[in-house]
């Protein structure tokens, strides 16, 4: 088999010892960067080793455009080690023969156990008990919060971690609706589900969670108009992708109480290092963490290493986002 570079550009990937030891037996030559540092800031070492690189394993969170790519002029796969590939030009990738995948649904079932917790932590106001507590006002600052028994959950997007999540939540007593581009009956009946437009989930639900890809159609899907339709009462939970919410309007309606509070694991620019957000007290922030189990990072590593190995060896990986990209073009 040929010898091929493997460049790894991961802050977690190197602590996961079975997929180090994927690639150390490989054969194949391979440098690691261990951070997420974007492409053109790479030290000069590191750059080099990306010009020379066939494949390279990352997560999502750096950005990836045509400038990118245009400074691996070998490279052959992208391996995301996360669900999303949204930070990829696709498009450019398959123009220069770069097979990009990633890993969905790797950890569905870790995300889904951490919107119940984000959604409990808001909706019972956990977070604000603990504060409350802690500086010695017992429970001043808190309220009668709502009840969850009993209440409607408003479900938007139904892939596998929606799924793994009303599993979980029907445990609850609640009602379920969902909306969805593709409605199934045979779906419905299995989950106990009511499908509804996006407008009735907002205007009924008691608690409305996130779970729809972002695409050129859903970037922005909960804006002003949208969250007007929500109850005041009502909580908004997101961890599917920041770009989902217009984070402007949801700043207005947290602040002037349109909505009751929200619980947010995403965010339009991450890291989230500064943000209007922090000085709410009906905002529940987490750091992009809901997939992060010893688990569900393993399972991912593990899966973007044989991602990366099966191109290499000359395979189409049935994670490969953009298939068409393996006859490989020169770039210009």
């Amino acid at each position: 088999m040929e010898t091929s570079r493997i460049l790894v550009l991961s802050d977690s990937f190197h602590t996961m010892p079975e997929a180090v030891a994927l690639l150390n037996t490989s054969g194949h030559t391979i440098h690691y960067v261990f951070d997420l540092t974007p492409w053109s800031n790479l030290a000069s070492k590191d750059a080099v080793a990306l010009r020379q690189a066939d494949a390279v394993i990352m997560g999502r969170v750096l950005n990836t455009g045509a400038s990118a790519l245009s400074l691996a002029p070998n490279l052959k796969v992208i391996a995301l080690h996360t669900s999303g590939s949204d930070t990829v030009d696709l498009e450019e990738a398959t123009r220069r023969g770069v097979l990009v995948t990633n890993v969905k649904g790797v950890n569905a079932e870790q995300c889904a156990e951490f919107a119940i917790g984000l959604m409990l932590c808001v909706v019972r106001q956990i977070l604000v008990g603990d504060r409350a507590l802690r500086a010695g006002l017992w429970a001043a600052h808190t309220h009668t919060s709502p009840d969850i028994h009993g209440s409607t959950v408003g479900v938007i997007g139904f892939g596998q971690i929606a799924k793994a999540f009303v599993v979980r939540a029907r445990s609850f007593g609640v009602r379920v609706l969902v909306h969805t581009r593709s409605q199934d009956e045979e779906v419905a009946k299995a989950f106990a589900i009511e499908y509804a437009s996006l407008d009735e989930v907002l205007r009924v639900s008691d608690i409305v969670c996130l779970f729809a890809s972002l695409t050129e159609s859903t970037y922005h899907l909960i804006g002003a108009r949208e969250l007007s339709l929500m109850k005041r009462s009502a909580f908004l939970i997101n961890i599917a992708r920041g770009e989902l919410v217009d984070e402007v309007a949801l700043l207005d309606a947290l602040r002037t109480r349109k909505i009751a509070g929200a619980g947010l694991d995403v965010f339009g620019v991450e890291p989230l290092l500064d943000s209007p957000f922090f000085a709410l007290d009906n905002v529940v922030l987490t750091p992009h963490q809901a997939g992060l189990t010893r688990g569900g990072k393993l399972g991912a590593a593990v899966r973007a290493a044989r991602n990366a190995l099966e191109v290499l060896e000359g395979g189409t990986p049935s994670d490969a986002i953009n298939p068409g990209a393996s006859a490989r073009k020169p770039p210009p």
